[in-house]
């Protein structure tokens, strides 16, 4: 399937506000199930594509407030998906590895009913940071 220019708007879109969403309480937002969602919804080809793109570059920039990592990329992966009425909620993971705090994030698709996303194992900072 080819590329759209509304899959890249909405990715440009998307990746330009990610800094915004990560400063203050709005992450949280993104941790939550959506309101008013389709599980029948679809973005545009290529969303999220463009969307990371995008930020690997302005990470690239001098002092520039995007970072090209895990964070930033699903921060604006589930911007893009919920444009266009997917139910996406982000979802950051937490370990102690041998001393070492190791985190990630990711993505994953919330239920159509507004119900919150099934638990995976590693959401301990998700109700860390409900509990704030």
């Amino acid at each position: 399937m080819r590329v759209t220019p509304a899959g890249v708007a909405t990715g440009v879109r998307a990746a330009l506000l990610a800094p915004r969403w990560l400063s203050g309480a709005r992450l949280t937002e993104l941790m939550e199930a959506p309101p008013s969602t389709s599980a029948s919804a679809a973005p545009p080809r290529g969303s999220t594509g463009s969307a990371f793109l995008l930020i690997r570059l302005l990470a690239r920039l001098p002092r520039s407030p995007w970072r090209d990592t895990c964070l930033y990329r699903s921060v604006a992966e589930c911007l893009a998906l919920r444009r266009h009425g997917v139910p996406a909620v982000l979802r950051i993971g937490v370990r102690n590895e041998d001393g070492a705090i190791r985190a990630h994030a990711w993505v994953v698709r919330a239920p159509a009913d507004g119900s919150p996303a099934p638990p995976t194992p590693n959401d301990l900072l998700h109700s860390l940071l409900a509990r704030g």
